[in-house]
């Protein structure tokens, strides 16, 4: 998958492919799409394009706003997409030399209704005609003439409340650009090096990630975009992870997002109950509500051919037992950065009910970080993240003046060294004797030290079966198979790893690895196909950016790599 743009306004997403809109869910990110042709050629599309072939450059201007530049042998053009603060709409506005051609075809539901039409003396009107949703352009125009026009898109839930209904309110279009970029400007600094490209892209990403209504954090805008091209891996990501979530907070907040970073641990918060497992799903819609059923949508063709298309995610009927360890550090990480006892004040109930969970069930089998379908085990990760939630809620206790037994943790600990080590290194699980990736963040999260013999040995193992010219796997096979394709994720923790034995020149490559594909936007995916120097998987994939931003922490002199000669430059 060649890179794509991204566009976030804090409540749904868009896509854009060299001056086409192929994604936009509508009302907010885990709604149907009403352009889909990232997953269907034939699923709708809102271009703008040139007569002739051109070359095209694509940047960002601020945050989530977007330029995409055409090159053309007559002249050049330029669109600037950016979704409107507080709207659900997208503004393209387009300066050219050149006669551009515009195509807007909306399909409902994922590619499956066409809209009535309905022209307007202003526009023109899509609506839905079996729910009445309706999307407005204005003006309504197939060509643009230079020097250029500004259009318009419009969502409301109901033509009833569409542009043309609200006729003595005017809508100040160049008003919401000036503010939308203001926004983005504040938030995120100018970048000063490519380093700094970087992270404001990954920051402004994470930001773009929060659904703004409740703090929700999804862990990608996509859903379906294949692990492997015409294979059946394909997933929806469109929900708030508590793992995926955890990771964003804790990125925020060490760059300096403490208010964002709470947000997310407040959506969090409300969504975790007393009457069962603490995080009773490992996922949410961005609403708080219970994740839809998995279904597949018969009628997409799938990227690259890649069936089926899927919405909703099963792994929401999983046990996922790392999650409230996640959940835990990234509070624990708060108060360390804060010093906030009044949050772990009004909270301590529902962390003290995570360490009594924990406490009577961690000898239940799951599925596991990588969500494995197949039978539930006991593994190493899952129990190591576990021991984390116990002994980070003993800490947040001691804040506070509270005691709770540290007797449940000791215990966890003494059988993970006991049942997950074989011949010298843990394994990825306790009936195993592989290694997975995920073992890699036991001394991100302070089960072991960085140079404990066991950790070196499984670091060995992993160097040994999961990497590879400079690409690791996150594991050799799961329920579906054997894994294609590195994990970029994998490539991020073993890079801390490297950076915290003093290996700095090898964690800087690891991370130049994963990002060149990116080819100078710096979006990154899930995988990477390492022979086509391509992403695949759903994009942007948020935990990479936020894991990332923290390993570009902990990472010697990365900024002076390109001006040293160290490394080439990425772009």
């Amino acid at each position: 998958m060649k890179p794509l743009g991204f566009l976030s306004n804090g409540l749904t997403s868009v896509i854009v492919n060299d001056g086409s809109v192929v994604w936009f869910p509508l009302p907010r990110y885990d709604s149907p799409s009403v352009f889909t042709k990232l997953l269907d050629d034939e699923g709708g599309e809102f271009s703008i394009s040139p007569e002739e072939e051109c070359d095209v450059k694509v940047k960002y201007v601020a945050g989530t706003i977007l330029s995409t530049t055409f090159l053309c042998k007559d002249g050049k053009a330029e669109v600037i997409d950016l979704m409107p603060i507080g709207e659900r709409s997208l503004i393209r506005q387009v300066k050219s030399d050149i006669p551009l051609n515009v195509s807007v075809k909306p399909l409902f539901n994922y590619g499956l209704y066409k809209p009535a039409v309905e022209i307007e003396k202003d526009g023109i009107r899509f609506i839905n005609p079996l729910t009445r949703e309706c999307l407005a352009l204005i003006p309504n125009t197939n060509l643009i003439q230079p020097p250029g026009l500004t259009l318009y898109l419009i969502y409301s839930s109901d033509s009833a409340y569409g542009p043309f209904t609200k006729k003595m309110i005017k809508r100040t279009v160049n008003r919401s650009i000036k503010n939308t970029l203001n926004f983005w400007r504040s938030k995120v600094p100018h970048p000063k090096n490519e380093i700094d490209v970087v992270k404001s892209t990954s920051i402004s990403a994470l930001l773009g990630s929060i659904y703004s209504p409740t703090g929700a954090s999804i862990a990608a805008p996509t859903t379906s975009l294949p692990e492997l091209e015409g294979g059946t891996r394909n997933w929806d990501y469109r929900f708030a992870w508590v793992r995926d979530s955890s990771m964003i907070s804790e990125a925020l907040m060490t760059y300096g997002y403490i208010v964002e970073a709470r947000r997310v641990l407040n959506f969090l918060l409300g969504s975790l109950n007393f009457s069962g497992k603490p995080f009773l799903h490992p996922l949410y819609t961005v609403d708080g509500g219970d994740p839809p059923p998995e279904e597949s949508l018969m009628w997409l063709s799938g990227y690259a051919s890649s069936k089926p298309v899927r919405v909703g995610n099963a792994a929401a009927s999983q046990v996922q037992l790392d999650v409230e360890g996640f959940f835990v550090d990234a509070v624990y990480r708060y108060y360390q950065i804060t010093k906030d006892k009044e949050f772990i004040k009004e909270n301590w109930n529902k962390l003290e009910y995570i360490h009594e969970w924990i406490s009577k069930n961690w000898k239940m089998r799951d599925a596991g970080m990588w969500e494995d379908r197949g039978k539930p085990r006991h593994y190493t990760h899952s129990k190591v993240m576990m021991w984390v939630a116990l002994d980070r809620v003993e800490k947040l206790g001691r804040v506070i003046g509270k005691i709770v037994s540290g007797t449940s943790k000791n215990k966890l600990r003494e059988w993970i060294m006991s049942n997950c080590i074989k011949s010298g290194y843990l394994v990825r699980y306790s009936e195993s004797s592989e290694v997975d990736a995920a073992l890699l963040t036991l001394p991100i999260y302070g089960f072991l030290d960085v140079k404990e013999r066991v950790f070196l040995n499984t670091l060995v193992l992993i160097e040994r079966d999961l990497l590879k010219d400079g690409f690791v796997k996150r594991y050799r096979k799961d329920f579906m198979g054997e894994a294609t394709h590195p994990f970029v994720l994998a490539n991020v923790w073993l890079s801390r790893i490297y950076a915290r034995l003093g290996r700095y020149d090898e964690a800087r490559q690891l991370l130049w690895n994963v990002l060149r594909p990116s080819k100078g936007i710096y979006l990154l995916g899930e995988h990477i196909d390492e022979n086509k120097g391509e992403y695949t998987g759903n994009y942007p994939q948020m935990f990479v950016h936020a894991q990332l931003l923290l390993a570009i922490k902990e990472i010697k002199d990365i900024d002076k790599d390109i001006s040293t000669g160290k490394v080439k430059p990425l772009s």
